[in-house]
């Protein structure tokens, strides 16, 4: 029995010893920690507050100065870090921009008015031209013969429409007095009379051989540039054939389309500022010519055309334009960053900085320019404003400011 009991309390023993998952104070080891990628922080998982949200979706901050916000504010107690700024006066406008492009006041094709060869070209491409100057030569041979005969012809018929005259009016004399008979006066009027026809059909006559000879000299129909000849010489060209453009580019004209609903703030004579990407830092300034009375129906644009004078012909047609109108102006308005202008529901704040406190404060606004606002109520010049970090505030709360 005793050797049992021994073995019995030798066993208990052992087993009792045997117990790995408890420390030496009874209680079971610590789980080991799982193999595999780390915990992402709490912060990472964390998606932004709604405010931040509507910050960044309305251009007022970016994502990352969003989560340059988050940083900041997510470190237990420590204040908000924000940057501040000023209400200030200034000149504050609101503009209409639009598109469109440059186009010469006038586009004149130029055709040949008879068919023949062309003898010589005298504007290329690229000329100044004034009304009237001439463009190119046909040849002329055939016509000024031509011409050169009825000329001629027209000179014979005059003369004989002097002698036939002088005989009449000699004639009605002798008859006066019955020196000669009726027939042989009505047989001296007959004469007249067909010799001023004669005169009549050779002057005209000569008058069309005369255009004729004038139009092989193709002449500009305006004053402009030349920018387009189709011409080579030696080339024959056929009545209307198509042989010149001359364009007119004092003023050049842009038309742009405007929404219905923004056409009320415009009207003639505004002015307005034209700029191209292919022309960077360059401006030039318009004003508003033309206002279509008639609302297109299926775009429900109004078209406006600008007028643009520019002597140096740095604005060339066909260049794709910005227009930009301004429909308002304010000379003395209450100013701050858009930044600093927060939306939330049916309310517009502000939150002012005061003793080391964001205050809260109703506003309300005017005028947007870019990234400025009017403000026209619930503010005063000089007033100490929370421009950046403002989405994450809370009415009273104490801030850091950013140096």
């Amino acid at each position: 029995m005793k050797r049992v009991s021994i073995v019995l309390t030798i066993m208990i023993l052992l087993f009792s010893g045997c117990g790995g998952d408890k420390d030496r104070d009874g209680k079971p080891d610590a789980p080991k920690a799982q193999s595999g990628k780390p915990e992402k922080p709490a912060q990472e998982k964390s998606e932004l507050p709604p405010r931040l949200q509507q910050a960044v979706k309305a251009g007022r901050i970016s994502a990352e100065q969003a989560r340059q916000i988050m940083a900041r504010t997510a470190g237990g107690g420590d204040k908000p870090l924000v940057r501040l700024g000023t209400a200030a006066r200034g000149e504050i406008r609101t503009h209409l921009v639009l598109n469109g492009t440059v186009e010469p006041e006038r586009s004149v094709d130029v055709y040949a008015r008879l068919a023949a060869y062309v003898k010589e070209v005298v504007r290329e491409e690229g000329s100044r031209v004034n009304n009237g100057d001439i463009l190119a030569r046909l040849d002329d041979t055939e016509i000024s013969i031509s011409h050169q005969q009825a000329r001629i012809q027209l000179e014979q018929a005059r003369l004989t429409l002097e002698e036939e005259k002088n005989n009449f009016q000699r004639n009605q004399e002798l008859k006066e007095n019955e020196l000669i008979s009726e027939m042989d006066f009505q047989a001296s009027e007959a004469r007249y009379r067909q010799a001023r026809l004669e005169y009549e059909n050779k002057t005209e006559n000569f008058k069309n051989l005369d255009l004729q000879l004038n139009y092989t000299r193709i002449r500009a129909p305006v004053s402009g540039f030349v920018t387009q000849r189709l011409i080579e010489v030696g080339d024959r060209v056929t009545a209307n054939q198509h042989v010149y453009t001359v364009e007119d580019f004092s003023p050049l004209l842009i038309r742009v389309f405007v929404p219905a609903a923004d056409i009320g703030k415009l009207q003639s004579g505004m002015n307005a500022e034209i700029s191209s990407d292919t022309l960077p830092g360059r401006a030039f300034t318009g004003r508003i010519k033309l206002i279509n009375p008639r609302i297109d129906v299926q775009s429900g644009t109004v078209k406006v055309t600008i007028e643009v004078n520019d002597s140096s012909l740095t604005l060339k047609p066909g260049m794709f334009v910005e227009v930009n109108i301004v429909t308002r102006s304010r000379q003395d308005a209450l100013i701050v960053p858009r930044t600093a202008v927060l939306y939330q529901r049916n309310q517009v704040l502000v939150f002012l900085f005061q003793d080391g406190k964001a205050v809260a404060t109703p506003v309300t606004v005017g005028v947007t320019e870019d990234d400025r606002v009017e403000i026209t109520d619930g503010l005063k010049e000089g007033d100490t404003i929370i421009v950046q970090g403002a989405e994450v505030l809370k009415d009273g709360a104490e801030v850091n400011v950013l140096k």
